[in-house]
């Protein structure tokens, strides 16, 4: 089988979500059409179209959907697939429409995906509280959604959802990340009590991870904190440290290449998200037998299981919950030590074998679909 893959993610992600499908025997080749090229991978051809020359990000839409079109045509592949459904799952619904082709898409960002055409407000799709009622947009890209032939999710909460919504069951395929080899435990001294590790932007809500410092500062003054990222709330949440004299206990870091060591330099792990698809760091802490704290913020809840490999926060906003579970886990040191040999139990259930096979699955149903037509 030859694929059409299109999408605009990081390296890491593209190859965290490309590569277990290279291994696959009944895979040939490939198509992968992105602004940039990417890790180089056996079977995977990247297409590019005009990236140095188109800098208009409307355009850029309009060009990769011509583009997307147009090898769907001359090379007729068996599946055309796409990641995030704006924009990139509504150009290969349209290539894969008019050219007769197999389309799939991956809601990476779960439910959300479903009520806008791009980004979301702050705390208007939170998913530790009640989604909003339909409206006229849900309503019409639910109209699309049914149409795919294939629709990965990262977990039963976001399957649930398009369930609820009349997205026929069988189209659904809960297909979990991976992470690479480098993401283990190693002999590293911890350094750090605490570690948050991402884009430090307003959906992630870091704030609550330094008020929770805050009132665990009363009682554990010598706490050492790790904040690993950067982006546009960085300048915030500085401020917030300085006015909160959290300045001692808390180290912003900046973006670091090697996050699997700073990992391994940390007691215990922490998301504080309004709302995930499924995020990477979870599985890369757990990877690392590094327990972690979690908002109760969509799929994650299917692998971080309460008081087992970490715990779970009801809403994303209760800095005195993660407060006193953050004291409880470092005052009880064989919490954690339970916590992380759980977490070791987690990562073989999470392996690149596991997704291969829901690949197969994927591939087998396509295949079915294209020899019955």
């Amino acid at each position: 089988m030859n694929l059409l893959i299109t999408m605009k993610l990081s390296d890491r992600s593209v190859w965290n979500h490309i590569f277990p499908v290279t291994n696959l025997n009944v895979v040939s080749t490939i198509t992968l059409v992105r602004d940039t090229s990417g890790v180089p991978m056996p079977k995977v051809r990247y297409i590019t179209p005009f990236h140095d020359r188109v800098t208009e990000s409307h355009l850029m839409v309009l060009i990769k959907g011509l583009q997307i079109l147009w090898y769907s045509l001359i090379e007729k592949p068996s599946f055309i697939h796409a990641y995030l459904l704006y924009p990139h799952g509504y150009l290969a619904f349209i290539a894969g429409k008019l050219t007769g082709r197999k389309v799939g898409v991956s809601l990476i960002a779960g439910p959300v995906e479903t009520y806008l055409f791009g980004d979301s407000p702050i705390g208007d799709y939170a998913y530790c509280h009640p989604l909003p009622p339909a409206d006229s947009i849900h309503r019409l890209i639910l109209f699309v959604l049914k149409r795919f032939d294939v629709i990965t999710v990262t977990g039963t909460y976001t399957r649930n959802f398009l369930m609820s919504r009349g997205i026929d069951e069988h189209k659904i395929f809960i297909l979990p990340h991976v992470v690479d080899e480098r993401f283990r435990p190693m002999d590293i001294k911890k350094e750090y009590d605490v570690i948050f590790v991402g884009r430090l932007e307003p959906v992630k809500h870091v704030e609550t991870v330094i008020k929770a410092i805050s009132l665990v500062k009363k009682s554990l003054p010598l706490i050492k904190v790790a904040i690993v990222g950067d982006g546009e709330e960085r300048s915030n949440l500085e401020e917030l440290t300085r006015s909160q004299d959290l300045t001692n206990q808390i180290d912003f870091v900046g973006y670091k290449p090697d996050p699997w060591e700073w990992f391994n330099r940390s007691k215990i792990s922490i998301v504080t998200s309004e709302r995930e698809g499924f995020p990477y760091t979870v599985i890369e802490s757990l990877k690392c037998n590094v327990p972690t704290i979690v908002s109760d913020c969509g799929d994650v809840c299917d692998i971080v299981k309460d008081s087992f490999n970490g715990k779970i926060v009801a809403d994303y906003n209760d800095y005195n919950a993660y407060a006193e579970i953050i004291i409880d886990l470092l005052t009880h040191p064989d919490l954690i030590l339970k916590y992380s040999e759980n977490c070791r139990q987690t990562s073989h259930d999470l392996s690149l074998m596991s997704v291969e096979s829901v690949w197969e699955k994927i591939l087998m149903e396509i295949e079915r679909k294209n020899t019955s037509e």
